[in-house]
């Protein structure tokens, strides 16, 4: 559930989600409904700073998928850092990043 803030640019997000791939040269993403992001008002990508089980997932883009969904590219070393990989379930924490 997202936390609210005065500003949704200043809310953050926190969501349970499946780490996913869907071919071995991509990079694993997390998919984020547009629900929890809707309160931002964004319409376009958007760079956020989170985390991914509490390992640090720097600047990362949040990447509109369509109408009802967004996702989120998880790099490899993250993926080491948490200890997860395909399939697993992971908590990701974000907010909009400053500057945006």
């Amino acid at each position: 559930m997202p936390t609210k803030k005065s500003n949704p640019k200043e809310s953050s997000l926190g969501l349970m989600a499946k780490l996913q791939r869907k071919d071995p040269k991509l990079p694993r993403f997390v998919v984020v409904p547009n629900m929890l992001v809707s309160d931002w008002g964004v319409k376009e990508n958007v760079t956020i700073v989170g985390e991914l089980n509490g390992v640090n997932l720097g600047r990362r883009s949040l990447k509109r998928w369509d109408a009802d969904r967004w996702f989120i590219q998880v790099p490899e070393p993250v993926c080491k850092k948490a200890n997860v990989d395909i399939g697993d379930m992971v908590t990701v924490t974000m907010q909009i990043a400053e500057n945006e």
